[in-house]
Order: C-alpha cells, then sequence, then structure tokens
C-alpha cells in the first residue's frame, strides 16, 4: 500500500508541474508584453494646403498698402511625436501671393482713379514647428501650434516696374487645430515680412502682413 501511494504521489510531481508550467509561462510573456512601455518618439509627416486671406501690408515708409494679398499654399511638415503630448519638425512649401494693391495715408488715397497695381510672387516658406497635443479617448484630439521660420521669394512679378525686386522675411503662424483620426485642420493668425529692393540691391522699403489662415491635411 505505502508503496502504491509513493508511485502516485511521484507522478503527481512530477505531472503538475508540467501542467502548470506552460499556461503561467504564456501568461507571464503576454503581461510582459502589456506592460512594456510603448515608443515615446515616432516619426510623423504631415500634408496640409492651406489658405490666407488677404489684408494690409503695413509700411515704415509709404503707410499702409490697402491689398487683397490672398495665398494659398502647400506645406510639408516632417519630425518627431514626443509621447502623447509633444511634437516637433520642420515644414517646407510653396505659397502663391496674388493681389491688387494701392496705397493709402490717413488723409487721402493716392493714386485715386487710376488703376491699382497688380501683383504677384512665388515664395518658399521654411520654418520650425511645434506642437501641444490634448489627448482623450475619442478619436479627436485638439492641439495648438507655433511655426517660426522664413519665406524665400523663388519669382514676383508685378504690373509696375517701380517696386523693384521682392525678397522674403521672417514668417510666423500660430493656430489651433484638431486631428480628427489622420485628417487635419487647423486656423489662426499668420504674420509674414517682405522687402523690396532696387537694382542694386537696396532696400527700398519692408512691408508686413498679419491676416487669417485655414488648412486642411492629412497626416502619415
Amino acid at each position: 500500500m505505502k508503496k502504491i501511494v509513493s508511485i502516485i504521489a511521484l507522478a503527481m510531481m512530477m505531472v503538475l508541474p508540467a501542467m502548470a508550467a506552460s499556461p503561467a509561462g504564456d501568461y507571464d510573456e503576454e503581461l510582459m508584453s502589456r506592460n512594456k512601455p510603448a515608443s515615446t518618439v515616432k516619426p510623423q509627416i504631415e500634408v496640409n494646403v492651406g489658405y490666407i486671406t488677404g489684408g494690409k501690408l503695413d509700411t515704415k515708409n509709404f503707410g499702409k498698402l490697402q491689398t487683397n494679398l490672398s495665398r494659398p499654399y502647400l506645406d510639408v511638415i516632417g519630425g518627431v511625436r514626443l509621447g502623447s503630448f509633444l511634437f516637433a519638425g520642420v515644414g517646407v512649401g510653396v505659397q502663391y501671393a496674388y493681389g491688387e494693391c494701392k496705397l493709402i495715408t490717413k488723409a487721402t488715397e493716392i493714386g485715386k482713379g487710376s488703376a491699382p497695381d497688380t501683383w504677384g510672387s512665388v515664395s518658399i516658406p521654411i520654418y520650425a514647428n511645434v506642437r501641444g497635443y490634448f489627448p482623450n479617448k475619442s478619436i479627436v484630439t485638439p492641439y495648438i501650434t507655433v511655426s517660426i521660420g522664413g519665406h524665400v521669394v523663388a519669382t514676383s512679378n508685378f504690373s509696375k516696374e517701380n517696386y523693384g525686386k521682392l525678397n522674403g522675411g521672417l514668417l510666423m503662424k500660430f493656430g489651433a487645430g484638431m486631428n480628427i483620426s489622420k485628417f487635419n485642420f487647423a486656423l489662426g493668425m499668420a504674420s509674414q515680412n517682405l522687402e523690396w529692393v532696387n537694382a542694386e540691391g537696396t532696400t527700398m522699403f519692408k512691408a508686413g502682413n498679419n491676416a487669417f489662415y485655414i488648412e486642411a491635411g492629412v497626416t502619415f
């Protein structure tokens, strides 16, 4: 009898650990997988199309230039998503500015009755972009965005030659938006500086423009 009990006990000692080993191992592996921290840094690319509304060009030399300076643009922003709350990257794009322009002073309108100047330019914006996200459990993620950089004028055309050559300048954008799944929507304020130079390269006058912008795009 003792011999039988001893054999049964020995068999149980051999079988039970073998039965328990596999489930415990699988559970531990799954638990480790669940608790493994996700990567806090991942690449992010965004392609946006947008439109900057017209506004006055404010100059130090000639007062305010009344213009419907409108700027459709295409931007590509590449960078890294730092956790769930922050993004930092660099943007580059192409922007076409067009409109009619005439000089205005406080007392009177210069050139009243004459045809307004028509002009257009293609510029290349290059800037740094930082965003702060407010993640939640829905597919809608709001954020605030700041872009600071500059733009280089690739080509420009004016109806009057006395404006000289157009150069770029400082570019800044401040806004708020939201990601809905992979889609992006934003609006805010854009500030852009311009500089006109003569044939000798001497600055004729500088101007700044502040206007609203709206954009939509896709995030990869």
